[in-house]
């Protein structure tokens, strides 16, 4: 099946070339009437071998995505395991702040506590008057 698949695409391929070899032969042509027509019909056949080629390519996606449950099922597992990992990382980078930060709060928290310019707390009797 590969290699019927292998021996499409090297003949679409090869049938573009050839196309486009002749649209740039036709260009050459002295004649306008005789470029005109060349041209259109050359185009034609180039519009033909790429939509066969697209065809192909079409296939062969369809062929791969068919066929290959394994190669997909192995790359589902391999991304799964990845963002298992990922998500380790991440919660240990998170523990990791959570400790610092608490460290950081407790140390300005008695920074406040010690402080010479700490307001003393206001009462209801004082916000009133």
């Amino acid at each position: 099946m590969a290699e019927e698949y292998r021996q499409r695409l090297d003949n679409n391929v090869e049938k573009l070339v050839e196309n486009f070899k002749g649209l740039l032969k036709t260009a050459k042509q002295p004649e306008v009437h005789v470029v005109l027509i060349l041209a259109w019909t050359g185009s034609a056949v180039q519009v033909q071998a790429s939509e066969s080629l697209l065809k192909l390519v079409s296939e062969m996606k369809l062929s791969v995505a068919l066929g290959d449950f394994e190669g997909m099922s192995q790359n589902v597992d391999t991304t799964t395991e990845d963002l298992f990992k990922r998500c380790d990382d991440v919660d240990a980078h998170i523990s990791h702040l959570s400790s610092d930060i608490s460290s950081a709060l407790f140390e300005l928290e008695n920074h406040y506590y010690q402080s010479k310019w700490r307001l003393p707390p206001t009462t209801d009797d004082d916000a009133t008057s």
